[in-house]
Protein backbone atom coordinates (compact mmCIF):
# COMPACT_ATOMS: atom_id res chain seq x y z
CA UNK A 1 0.00 0.00 0.00
CA UNK A 2 1.01 3.29 -0.55
CA UNK A 3 2.41 5.78 1.93
CA UNK A 4 0.25 8.12 3.70
CA UNK A 5 3.41 10.90 2.88
CA UNK A 6 3.49 9.69 -0.86
CA UNK A 7 0.20 10.51 -1.34
CA UNK A 8 0.36 13.87 0.38
CA UNK A 9 3.01 14.90 -2.02
CA UNK A 10 1.22 16.86 -4.96
CA UNK A 11 1.72 16.44 -8.49
CA UNK A 12 1.33 20.03 -9.49
CA UNK A 13 1.65 23.42 -7.17
CA UNK A 14 -1.50 26.06 -7.72
CA UNK A 15 0.64 28.41 -10.36
CA UNK A 16 1.63 25.37 -12.41
CA UNK A 17 -1.89 24.18 -12.15
CA UNK A 18 -3.20 27.90 -13.21
CA UNK A 19 -0.47 28.06 -16.34
CA UNK A 20 -1.37 24.89 -17.93
CA UNK A 21 -5.30 26.16 -17.10
CA UNK A 22 -4.87 29.20 -18.66
CA UNK A 23 -3.60 28.00 -21.89
CA UNK A 24 -6.30 25.91 -22.77
CA UNK A 25 -7.87 26.23 -26.31
CA UNK A 26 -10.69 24.88 -28.39
CA UNK A 27 -9.64 21.75 -30.46
CA UNK A 28 -11.06 20.61 -33.43
CA UNK A 29 -11.80 17.34 -34.91
CA UNK A 30 -8.99 17.52 -37.21
CA UNK A 31 -7.11 18.34 -34.12
CA UNK A 32 -7.45 15.17 -32.42
CA UNK A 33 -4.16 12.76 -31.91
CA UNK A 34 -1.82 15.53 -33.25
CA UNK A 35 1.31 16.75 -31.74
CA UNK A 36 -0.29 19.95 -29.95
CA UNK A 37 -2.98 17.64 -28.94
CA UNK A 38 -1.14 15.13 -27.28
CA UNK A 39 0.68 17.86 -25.30
CA UNK A 40 -2.64 18.73 -23.84
CA UNK A 41 -3.74 15.16 -23.27
CA UNK A 42 -0.31 15.03 -21.10
CA UNK A 43 -1.32 18.28 -19.25
CA UNK A 44 -4.93 17.46 -18.92
CA UNK A 45 -3.91 14.16 -17.53
CA UNK A 46 -1.86 16.08 -14.58
CA UNK A 47 -4.53 18.18 -13.84
CA UNK A 48 -6.62 15.56 -13.68
CA UNK A 49 -4.25 13.44 -11.05
CA UNK A 50 -3.48 16.62 -8.88
CA UNK A 51 -7.37 17.36 -8.74
CA UNK A 52 -7.96 13.41 -7.53
CA UNK A 53 -5.29 14.00 -5.34
CA UNK A 54 -6.67 16.92 -3.55
CA UNK A 55 -10.10 15.32 -3.29
CA UNK A 56 -8.21 12.12 -1.68
CA UNK A 57 -6.48 14.23 0.81
CA UNK A 58 -9.21 16.58 1.58
CA UNK A 59 -6.76 19.73 0.86
CA UNK A 60 -7.02 23.03 -1.79
CA UNK A 61 -9.16 22.08 -4.81
CA UNK A 62 -6.80 24.58 -7.07
CA UNK A 63 -7.04 22.36 -10.28
CA UNK A 64 -10.82 23.03 -10.02
CA UNK A 65 -10.32 26.84 -8.91
CA UNK A 66 -8.57 27.47 -12.18
CA UNK A 67 -10.73 25.97 -14.02
CA UNK A 68 -13.70 28.00 -12.72
CA UNK A 69 -11.45 31.30 -12.49
CA UNK A 70 -10.65 31.10 -15.91
CA UNK A 71 -14.01 29.98 -17.37
CA UNK A 72 -12.71 26.50 -18.84
CA UNK A 73 -15.49 24.38 -17.92
CA UNK A 74 -17.43 24.95 -20.93
CA UNK A 75 -13.95 24.46 -23.20
CA UNK A 76 -13.83 20.57 -21.19
CA UNK A 77 -17.56 20.02 -22.64
CA UNK A 78 -16.48 21.39 -26.11
CA UNK A 79 -13.21 18.81 -25.75
CA UNK A 80 -15.41 16.02 -24.60
CA UNK A 81 -17.99 16.42 -27.50
CA UNK A 82 -15.20 16.52 -29.83
CA UNK A 83 -13.73 13.33 -28.05
CA UNK A 84 -16.97 11.95 -28.32
CA UNK A 85 -17.40 12.30 -32.34
CA UNK A 86 -14.31 11.18 -33.08
CA UNK A 87 -14.22 7.84 -31.27
CA UNK A 88 -17.41 7.27 -32.51
CA UNK A 89 -16.98 7.80 -36.50
CA UNK A 90 -13.49 8.31 -37.01
CA UNK A 91 -11.83 5.86 -34.92
CA UNK A 92 -13.30 2.95 -36.94
CA UNK A 93 -12.32 3.88 -40.15
CA UNK A 94 -9.01 4.02 -39.19
CA UNK A 95 -8.30 1.49 -36.35
CA UNK A 96 -7.64 -1.57 -38.54
CA UNK A 97 -5.00 0.58 -40.70
CA UNK A 98 -3.45 1.63 -37.88
CA UNK A 99 -4.44 -0.46 -34.62
CA UNK A 100 -1.12 -1.90 -34.63
CA UNK A 101 1.63 0.45 -35.50
CA UNK A 102 -0.03 3.44 -33.79
CA UNK A 103 -2.04 1.60 -30.67
CA UNK A 104 -1.50 3.64 -28.38
CA UNK A 105 -1.73 7.24 -30.02
CA UNK A 106 -5.62 5.23 -30.27
CA UNK A 107 -5.62 4.21 -27.35
CA UNK A 108 -4.78 7.87 -26.14
CA UNK A 109 -7.42 9.24 -27.80
CA UNK A 110 -10.15 6.74 -26.48
CA UNK A 111 -8.84 7.61 -22.72
CA UNK A 112 -8.82 11.54 -23.14
CA UNK A 113 -13.03 11.05 -22.72
CA UNK A 114 -12.01 9.83 -19.91
CA UNK A 115 -9.94 12.48 -18.25
CA UNK A 116 -12.20 15.24 -19.33
CA UNK A 117 -14.89 13.63 -17.42
CA UNK A 118 -13.35 13.03 -14.54
CA UNK A 119 -12.23 16.62 -14.10
CA UNK A 120 -15.74 17.94 -14.92
CA UNK A 121 -16.84 15.12 -12.02
CA UNK A 122 -14.59 16.79 -9.59
CA UNK A 123 -15.46 20.48 -10.85
CA UNK A 124 -19.16 19.82 -10.40
CA UNK A 125 -19.78 19.06 -6.98
CA UNK A 126 -19.14 22.72 -6.62
CA UNK A 127 -22.25 24.73 -8.05
CA UNK A 128 -19.75 27.48 -9.27
CA UNK A 129 -18.35 24.82 -11.74
CA UNK A 130 -21.76 24.00 -12.75
CA UNK A 131 -23.04 27.97 -13.09
CA UNK A 132 -19.28 28.14 -15.36
CA UNK A 133 -20.73 25.86 -17.85
CA UNK A 134 -22.99 28.44 -19.44
CA UNK A 135 -24.93 27.32 -22.73
CA UNK A 136 -22.80 24.21 -23.02
CA UNK A 137 -24.90 22.51 -20.61
CA UNK A 138 -27.44 21.74 -22.91
CA UNK A 139 -24.61 19.82 -25.05
CA UNK A 140 -23.84 18.24 -21.46
CA UNK A 141 -27.27 17.66 -20.66
CA UNK A 142 -27.83 15.55 -23.90
CA UNK A 143 -23.98 13.63 -23.85
CA UNK A 144 -25.23 12.77 -19.95
CA UNK A 145 -28.76 11.47 -21.31
CA UNK A 146 -26.97 9.48 -24.59
CA UNK A 147 -24.79 8.02 -22.12
CA UNK A 148 -27.85 6.64 -20.03
CA UNK A 149 -29.69 5.31 -22.74
CA UNK A 150 -26.35 3.58 -23.85
CA UNK A 151 -26.35 1.87 -19.59
CA UNK A 152 -30.01 1.15 -20.11
CA UNK A 153 -29.23 -1.01 -23.07
CA UNK A 154 -25.03 -2.45 -22.33
CA UNK A 155 -24.72 -5.95 -21.29
CA UNK A 156 -22.27 -5.99 -18.40
CA UNK A 157 -21.28 -9.24 -18.54
CA UNK A 158 -19.55 -8.14 -21.39
CA UNK A 159 -17.47 -4.86 -20.73
CA UNK A 160 -14.16 -5.58 -19.48
CA UNK A 161 -13.83 -9.21 -20.40
CA UNK A 162 -9.72 -9.71 -21.35
CA UNK A 163 -9.05 -13.04 -23.47
CA UNK A 164 -7.94 -15.74 -21.45
CA UNK A 165 -6.14 -18.78 -21.80
CA UNK A 166 -2.91 -19.14 -23.95
CA UNK A 167 -4.99 -19.59 -27.38
CA UNK A 168 -7.26 -16.34 -26.68
CA UNK A 169 -4.41 -14.91 -25.92
CA UNK A 170 -2.81 -15.89 -29.21
CA UNK A 171 -5.48 -15.26 -31.22
CA UNK A 172 -6.33 -11.61 -29.99
CA UNK A 173 -5.25 -9.06 -32.56
CA UNK A 174 -3.66 -4.84 -31.54
CA UNK A 175 -7.58 -4.24 -33.25
CA UNK A 176 -9.40 -6.60 -30.90
CA UNK A 177 -7.80 -5.47 -27.58
CA UNK A 178 -8.07 -1.81 -28.65
CA UNK A 179 -11.96 -2.62 -29.05
CA UNK A 180 -11.75 -4.26 -25.24
CA UNK A 181 -10.01 -0.94 -24.39
CA UNK A 182 -12.63 1.33 -26.17
CA UNK A 183 -15.68 -0.75 -24.27
CA UNK A 184 -14.07 -0.10 -21.05
CA UNK A 185 -13.89 3.39 -21.34
CA UNK A 186 -17.24 3.41 -22.74
CA UNK A 187 -18.99 1.65 -19.30
CA UNK A 188 -16.75 4.08 -17.33
CA UNK A 189 -17.90 7.18 -18.61
CA UNK A 190 -20.94 6.22 -18.97
CA UNK A 191 -20.72 5.65 -14.88
CA UNK A 192 -19.20 8.88 -14.50
CA UNK A 193 -22.14 10.90 -17.24
CA UNK A 194 -24.48 9.51 -13.87
CA UNK A 195 -22.68 11.37 -11.04
CA UNK A 196 -22.59 14.53 -13.56
CA UNK A 197 -26.02 14.61 -14.43
CA UNK A 198 -26.55 14.13 -10.73
CA UNK A 199 -24.54 16.92 -9.83
CA UNK A 200 -25.92 19.11 -12.30
CA UNK A 201 -30.02 18.37 -10.94
CA UNK A 202 -28.49 19.56 -7.18
CA UNK A 203 -27.22 22.86 -8.86
CA UNK A 204 -30.64 23.39 -10.84
CA UNK A 205 -30.82 27.20 -9.46
CA UNK A 206 -27.04 27.31 -11.47
CA UNK A 207 -28.30 26.14 -15.08
CA UNK A 208 -29.71 28.11 -17.68
CA UNK A 209 -33.44 27.39 -17.94
CA UNK A 210 -33.18 25.84 -20.93
CA UNK A 211 -31.20 22.84 -19.66
CA UNK A 212 -33.83 21.86 -17.00
CA UNK A 213 -36.44 22.00 -19.87
CA UNK A 214 -34.54 19.69 -21.90
CA UNK A 215 -34.02 17.02 -19.19
CA UNK A 216 -37.37 17.22 -18.16
CA UNK A 217 -39.59 17.87 -20.85
CA UNK A 218 -37.48 16.97 -24.25
CA UNK A 219 -35.78 14.05 -22.68
CA UNK A 220 -37.77 12.72 -19.74
CA UNK A 221 -34.48 12.07 -18.19
CA UNK A 222 -36.41 10.50 -15.15
CA UNK A 223 -38.33 8.18 -17.05
CA UNK A 224 -34.71 7.15 -18.60
CA UNK A 225 -33.07 6.60 -14.96
CA UNK A 226 -35.37 4.37 -13.08
CA UNK A 227 -35.06 1.91 -15.68
CA UNK A 228 -31.51 1.89 -14.63
CA UNK A 229 -32.51 -0.18 -11.24
CA UNK A 230 -33.76 -3.17 -13.40
CA UNK A 231 -30.94 -3.41 -15.54
CA UNK A 232 -28.48 -2.87 -12.90
CA UNK A 233 -25.07 -2.54 -15.11
CA UNK A 234 -23.43 -1.58 -12.54
CA UNK A 235 -23.75 -5.69 -11.06
CA UNK A 236 -22.74 -9.23 -13.13
CA UNK A 237 -21.56 -12.63 -12.34
CA UNK A 238 -18.27 -13.44 -13.94
CA UNK A 239 -17.69 -17.91 -13.89
CA UNK A 240 -20.44 -17.76 -10.91
CA UNK A 241 -18.68 -15.05 -8.62
CA UNK A 242 -21.14 -11.70 -7.99
CA UNK A 243 -18.93 -8.06 -9.20
CA UNK A 244 -19.77 -4.83 -8.76
CA UNK A 245 -18.37 -1.52 -10.47
CA UNK A 246 -17.04 0.21 -7.81
CA UNK A 247 -14.40 3.34 -8.23
CA UNK A 248 -13.99 2.79 -12.18
CA UNK A 249 -13.22 -1.31 -12.33
CA UNK A 250 -14.88 -4.24 -11.50
CA UNK A 251 -14.75 -6.25 -7.93
CA UNK A 252 -15.36 -9.13 -6.66
CA UNK A 253 -18.26 -8.75 -3.52
CA UNK A 254 -18.43 -10.98 -0.27
CA UNK A 255 -21.57 -12.89 -0.52
CA UNK A 256 -22.51 -10.98 2.62
CA UNK A 257 -22.21 -7.65 1.00
CA UNK A 258 -24.19 -8.65 -2.35
CA UNK A 259 -27.38 -6.80 -1.65
CA UNK A 260 -25.41 -3.67 0.04
CA UNK A 261 -25.95 -0.66 -2.66
CA UNK A 262 -22.59 0.04 -4.69
CA UNK A 263 -21.52 3.70 -4.78
CA UNK A 264 -22.83 3.79 -8.49
CA UNK A 265 -26.21 3.00 -7.55
CA UNK A 266 -25.92 5.03 -4.79
CA UNK A 267 -25.31 8.00 -7.36
CA UNK A 268 -28.72 6.82 -9.48
CA UNK A 269 -30.96 7.28 -6.16
CA UNK A 270 -29.45 10.59 -5.29
CA UNK A 271 -29.93 11.63 -8.89
CA UNK A 272 -33.82 10.48 -8.89
CA UNK A 273 -34.07 12.08 -5.14
CA UNK A 274 -33.32 15.44 -6.57
CA UNK A 275 -35.63 14.63 -9.77
CA UNK A 276 -38.54 14.04 -7.99
CA UNK A 277 -38.19 16.52 -4.30
CA UNK A 278 -36.37 19.49 -5.93
CA UNK A 279 -38.93 22.35 -6.17
CA UNK A 280 -37.56 23.41 -9.22
CA UNK A 281 -38.19 19.52 -10.60
CA UNK A 282 -41.67 19.93 -9.48
CA UNK A 283 -42.79 22.65 -11.14
CA UNK A 284 -41.15 22.30 -14.71
CA UNK A 285 -42.61 18.05 -14.65
CA UNK A 286 -45.56 17.28 -16.66
CA UNK A 287 -47.23 14.36 -15.07
CA UNK A 288 -49.17 11.41 -16.38
CA UNK A 289 -50.65 7.87 -15.75
CA UNK A 290 -48.07 6.61 -17.21
CA UNK A 291 -45.13 8.34 -15.67
CA UNK A 292 -46.71 8.46 -12.39
CA UNK A 293 -47.01 4.13 -12.57
CA UNK A 294 -43.11 4.21 -13.85
CA UNK A 295 -41.90 6.15 -10.94
CA UNK A 296 -44.68 4.24 -8.52
CA UNK A 297 -42.12 1.04 -9.54
CA UNK A 298 -39.40 2.32 -7.30
CA UNK A 299 -41.62 1.16 -4.70
CA UNK A 300 -40.62 -2.18 -4.34
CA UNK A 301 -36.42 -1.43 -4.07
CA UNK A 302 -37.16 0.57 -0.76
CA UNK A 303 -35.90 -1.41 2.17
CA UNK A 304 -34.37 -1.04 5.58
CA UNK A 305 -30.98 -1.44 4.13
CA UNK A 306 -31.61 0.74 1.26
CA UNK A 307 -32.68 3.46 4.30
CA UNK A 308 -30.05 2.69 6.38
CA UNK A 309 -27.42 3.39 4.05
CA UNK A 310 -28.81 5.97 2.43
CA UNK A 311 -31.07 8.20 4.76
CA UNK A 312 -31.77 11.01 2.69
CA UNK A 313 -33.99 8.94 0.93
CA UNK A 314 -36.77 8.26 3.46
CA UNK A 315 -38.59 11.78 1.87
CA UNK A 316 -38.57 9.96 -1.24
CA UNK A 317 -39.82 6.78 -0.34
CA UNK A 318 -42.64 8.61 1.53
CA UNK A 319 -43.44 10.47 -1.58
CA UNK A 320 -43.30 7.70 -3.71
CA UNK A 321 -45.65 5.75 -1.55
CA UNK A 322 -48.29 8.20 -1.34
CA UNK A 323 -48.43 8.23 -5.03
CA UNK A 324 -50.76 5.13 -4.75
CA UNK A 325 -53.58 6.92 -3.53
CA UNK A 326 -53.08 10.43 -4.13
CA UNK A 327 -52.72 12.69 -7.03
CA UNK A 328 -48.72 13.62 -8.69
CA UNK A 329 -48.07 17.22 -8.29
CA UNK A 330 -49.25 19.44 -11.26
CA UNK A 331 -46.96 21.56 -12.62
CA UNK A 332 -46.81 24.66 -11.50
CA UNK A 333 -44.98 26.58 -14.15
CA UNK A 334 -47.25 25.61 -17.77
CA UNK A 335 -44.21 25.38 -20.81
CA UNK A 336 -46.32 27.92 -22.83
CA UNK A 337 -44.44 29.05 -25.98
CA UNK A 338 -41.23 28.06 -25.67
CA UNK A 339 -37.82 29.04 -27.71
CA UNK A 340 -36.35 25.51 -28.13
CA UNK A 341 -32.10 25.31 -27.94
CA UNK A 342 -31.00 22.69 -29.85
CA UNK A 343 -27.27 21.24 -28.95
CA UNK A 344 -25.57 22.87 -31.67
CA UNK A 345 -22.00 22.02 -31.10
CA UNK A 346 -22.91 18.11 -31.85
CA UNK A 347 -25.43 19.19 -34.75
CA UNK A 348 -22.71 20.94 -36.44
CA UNK A 349 -19.68 17.98 -35.83
CA UNK A 350 -21.96 15.37 -37.31
CA UNK A 351 -21.75 17.26 -40.20
CA UNK A 352 -18.35 16.72 -40.82
CA UNK A 353 -16.50 14.73 -43.49
CA UNK A 354 -15.44 11.86 -41.71
CA UNK A 355 -14.00 10.15 -44.62
CA UNK A 356 -11.63 13.03 -45.21
CA UNK A 357 -10.68 13.96 -41.76
CA UNK A 358 -10.26 9.61 -41.38
CA UNK A 359 -7.71 9.90 -44.33
CA UNK A 360 -5.99 13.32 -43.21
CA UNK A 361 -5.28 11.18 -39.77
CA UNK A 362 -4.10 8.01 -40.97
CA UNK A 363 -1.90 10.16 -43.32
CA UNK A 364 -0.66 12.56 -40.38
CA UNK A 365 -0.05 9.45 -38.93
CA UNK A 366 1.61 7.43 -41.55
CA UNK A 367 4.32 10.16 -41.90
CA UNK A 368 5.91 10.14 -38.55
CA UNK A 369 9.70 9.04 -38.39
CA UNK A 370 10.08 5.76 -35.90
CA UNK A 371 11.93 8.60 -34.11
CA UNK A 372 9.35 11.04 -33.80
CA UNK A 373 7.06 7.97 -32.45
CA UNK A 374 9.81 6.93 -30.24
CA UNK A 375 10.20 10.28 -28.34
CA UNK A 376 6.70 10.95 -28.07
CA UNK A 377 6.10 7.44 -26.16
CA UNK A 378 9.53 8.52 -24.34
CA UNK A 379 7.87 11.79 -22.88
CA UNK A 380 4.46 9.86 -22.34
CA UNK A 381 6.38 7.27 -20.57
CA UNK A 382 8.32 10.44 -19.14
CA UNK A 383 5.27 12.21 -18.18
CA UNK A 384 3.67 9.08 -15.94
CA UNK A 385 6.70 8.74 -14.35
CA UNK A 386 6.88 12.09 -13.07
CA UNK A 387 3.23 11.72 -11.16
CA UNK A 388 4.41 8.10 -9.80
CA UNK A 389 1.04 6.89 -10.75
CA UNK A 390 0.94 4.00 -8.55
CA UNK A 391 1.34 6.34 -5.63
CA UNK A 392 -1.87 6.75 -5.71
CA UNK A 393 -2.99 2.99 -6.27
CA UNK A 394 -4.02 0.21 -3.79
CA UNK A 395 -1.58 -2.88 -3.83
CA UNK A 396 -0.76 -4.00 -7.63
CA UNK A 397 -2.67 -6.87 -8.96
CA UNK A 398 -1.48 -9.57 -11.29
CA UNK A 399 -2.36 -7.77 -15.16
CA UNK A 400 -2.70 -11.50 -16.02
CA UNK A 401 -4.73 -13.02 -13.11
CA UNK A 402 -5.70 -10.91 -10.87
CA UNK A 403 -3.68 -12.22 -7.80
CA UNK A 404 -1.88 -9.77 -5.88
CA UNK A 405 1.47 -8.82 -7.66
CA UNK A 406 5.09 -7.75 -6.54
CA UNK A 407 6.55 -8.01 -9.63
CA UNK A 408 6.40 -5.96 -12.39
CA UNK A 409 7.82 -5.68 -16.24
CA UNK A 410 11.71 -4.74 -16.03
CA UNK A 411 11.11 -2.90 -19.42
CA UNK A 412 8.80 -0.68 -19.24
CA UNK A 413 7.93 -0.94 -15.31
CA UNK A 414 4.32 -0.41 -15.75
CA UNK A 415 2.62 -3.60 -15.62
CA UNK A 416 2.65 -6.15 -12.62
CA UNK A 417 2.36 -9.39 -12.36
CA UNK A 418 2.74 -12.42 -10.10
CA UNK A 419 5.23 -14.53 -11.80
CA UNK A 420 6.97 -15.28 -15.29
CA UNK A 421 4.15 -17.50 -15.99
CA UNK A 422 1.76 -14.53 -16.05
CA UNK A 423 4.12 -12.66 -17.50
CA UNK A 424 4.84 -14.63 -20.52
CA UNK A 425 0.66 -15.65 -21.06
CA UNK A 426 0.30 -11.75 -21.39
CA UNK A 427 3.30 -10.77 -23.55
CA UNK A 428 1.97 -11.21 -26.86
CA UNK A 429 -1.15 -8.23 -26.20
CA UNK A 430 2.02 -6.34 -23.96
CA UNK A 431 4.60 -6.09 -25.79
CA UNK A 432 3.97 -3.35 -28.11
CA UNK A 433 2.46 -0.92 -25.64
CA UNK A 434 5.37 -2.44 -23.59
CA UNK A 435 8.12 -1.25 -26.23
CA UNK A 436 6.53 2.32 -26.62
CA UNK A 437 6.71 3.20 -22.86
CA UNK A 438 10.39 1.95 -22.58
CA UNK A 439 11.46 3.86 -25.51
CA UNK A 440 13.80 1.26 -26.52
CA UNK A 441 16.75 2.96 -28.45
CA UNK A 442 17.80 1.40 -32.01
CA UNK A 443 20.52 -0.39 -30.42
CA UNK A 444 18.51 -1.87 -27.79
CA UNK A 445 15.81 -3.21 -30.15
CA UNK A 446 19.42 -4.91 -32.12
CA UNK A 447 20.72 -6.46 -29.08
CA UNK A 448 16.88 -7.77 -28.70
CA UNK A 449 16.64 -8.78 -32.15
CA UNK A 450 20.38 -10.68 -31.95
CA UNK A 451 19.22 -12.47 -28.84
CA UNK A 452 15.69 -13.66 -29.98
CA UNK A 453 16.94 -17.05 -31.80
CA UNK A 454 19.38 -18.02 -28.48
CA UNK A 455 15.74 -17.74 -26.30
CA UNK A 456 13.09 -18.90 -28.74
CA UNK A 457 13.65 -22.40 -27.48
CA UNK A 458 12.43 -21.25 -24.00
CA UNK A 459 9.44 -19.03 -25.31
CA UNK A 460 5.98 -20.72 -25.24
CA UNK A 461 4.31 -18.58 -27.68
CA UNK A 462 5.71 -19.61 -30.69
CA UNK A 463 8.36 -17.27 -32.58
CA UNK A 464 7.34 -14.26 -30.71
CA UNK A 465 9.34 -11.71 -29.10
CA UNK A 466 10.55 -12.49 -25.65
CA UNK A 467 8.94 -11.42 -22.52
CA UNK A 468 11.63 -9.24 -20.43
CA UNK A 469 12.00 -11.34 -17.20
CA UNK A 470 10.36 -9.59 -14.45
CA UNK A 471 12.13 -6.99 -11.55
CA UNK A 472 11.07 -8.29 -7.96
CA UNK A 473 10.15 -5.24 -6.58
CA UNK A 474 8.10 -5.02 -2.95
CA UNK A 475 6.04 -1.79 -2.93
CA UNK A 476 6.25 -0.66 0.11
CA UNK A 477 3.58 0.33 2.69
Amino acid sequence: MASGNARDAPLLNAPEAERMVEEFKVWTIDDVGRKGWVKYHQELEKLNMQAQLSVMNQSDEFVVEALIDNEKIALLIHDLLVTEAWKEKVLPLVSEELGESHYVKLYLVIYHEAIVLGLLEKAFFHSAAVSSGGDMLLELADYCYRKTVYLNNVDPETVDLEPSGKDEIMAATDQSRLAVQSSKIMFSSGMSALTILRFMLENVKAMPLAVLSRLLADQDVLQTVIPLLDANPWKRTIKGKPQAYTDGKWCEVAPDDVRRVTKTEAQVWLLLNSLLLDDDCRRKYEWNEQRKQNIMRLSKYFNELLIDQLPVLSDLRRFVETLAFSNPPQAGEQRGVVIEQIPEVRTKLLQSDWTTIARAFVAAMTKESPEEMRAEMAELAAMYDAINIEQMLDDPKCAMCGKPAEQRCSKCKVEWYCGRKCQVAAWKGHKDLCGALSGLSTAAQQEAAENKAAEAAEDPIGGESVAPQVVEEVRGD
